[in-house]
């Protein structure tokens, strides 16, 4: 059966295409390094339009009276303010571009104009070396290092050394908790409950946060955080798995990249990666549940507990509310066993 796969890997050679749509240009180059939060190309989303129709706005008869008073040819470029038909007569009046825009065309007395708009950045993500160009499309950037993917992110990228004064996997983070040791740096953290983190984490100047899991409560106050914020685990007060805290911890005071920003629709992840200088095998997507995976429990009394599955059960089991579902018998850290549904169980490979 196939299940959501999540990367928590200590090596692997890491490669992404980061494509746009609509109109853009990609500014890197094939071989140049860049960082988290380069740009590395820009574009244009969706073209927009606006049709001004001269003889109604200066109230002309006809149309060949008022195309007499356009001031603008096709492929004009205008800033706002500038003036694209003015009336003559007693009373004159003007009409004034209300955006900076281009002249497409003039159609009998109507100019139709395409907006012209701040071109959105399309940023790198993590430490990378561009491999390949897509031109007007794409760019591929790829690594070695660690790979850990999150559930949750809020859309923006950085990198910096990460640090932690977590001790165990279940310990939330609060406001009191943020200090001066942690300024420049990324934060690993538990829980997240109070947005007030948030605000302590953007005074101190840190440059991360890479949490366990986060009140839904807050999840607004996170978008509209300035530092990257990432999720491993989901909402509610679900504890770090066991693999991820092991992998973060034991590469403190390295430089990871925290790249929060991913589009469910394409079953992208937010992910933190840790470039490492040894080269490595991509990693395996879309494999399946079977006897010796490594596991997350995704919901229920042990939510966020990592497992070993040991047994999958060939024949659906009833369940305490009456459903019956395929299960499998799972095993964690301390050997204690249980059977799980497949659907809550997602593989950490």
């Amino acid at each position: 059966m196939e299940t959501l796969n999540f990367h928590t890997l200590g090596l692997a050679k890491i490669q992404r295409t980061r494509i746009f749509p609509g109109r853009g240009d990609v500014l890197v180059r094939v071989g140049q390094k860049v960082d988290a939060s380069d740009t590395i190309a820009e574009f244009i989303p969706e073209e927009k339009f606006i049709i001004v129709n001269v003889r109604k706005e200066l109230n002309y008869k006809n149309t060949d009276d008022a195309r007499k008073f356009i001031n603008v040819k096709i492929g004009d470029k205008l800033k706002k303010g500038d003036v694209i038909a003015h009336s003559s007569g007693t009373i004159s009046k003007s009409l004034k571009a209300q955006n900076d825009a281009e002249v497409v065309n003039i159609i009998a007395s109507q100019v139709v104009l395409r907006l012209i708009q701040t071109p959105k950045a399309v940023l790198a993500g993590f430490e990378s070396i561009v491999t390949e160009i897509l031109p007007f499309h794409g760019v591929v950037i790829e690594t070695n290092g660690a790979l850990i993917q999150g559930v949750w992110g809020n859309q923006k990228a950085t990198s910096g050394p990460i640090v932690s004064n977590m001790k165990d996997m279940f310990e939330e983070l609060t406001p009191q908790k943020i200090d001066m040791t942690f300024r420049g740096n990324i934060v690993l953290g538990g829980y997240c409950a109070n947005s007030e983190v948030f605000k302590a984490a953007e005074e101190l100047n840190i440059k991360g946060l890479i949490l366990s899991s986060m009140s839904a409560s807050i999840a607004n106050a996170a978008l509209n955080c300035n530092i990257p914020i990432i999720l491993l685990e989901g909402f509610g007060p679900i504890p770090l798995n066991e693999r991820a805290y092991e992998l973060l911890k034991s590469n403190e005071k390295k430089v990871v990249s925290l790249n929060a920003i991913y589009d469910v629709k394409k079953y992208e992840k937010p992910e933190i990666i840790i470039q490492l200088p040894v080269e490595a095998n991509p990693p395996v997507d879309g494999q399946e549940l079977r006897n010796g995976c490594v596991v997350r429990v995704n919901s229920g009394t042990h939510q966020g507990k990592a497992a070993v599955v040991k047994k999958m059960n060939p024949t659906k089991t009833k369940l305490q509310n009456g459903i019956r579902t395929v299960c499998a018998m799972i095993e964690f850290s301390d050997e204690d066993q249980v059977s799980t549904p497949l659907a809550n169980l997602d593989i950490l490979e």
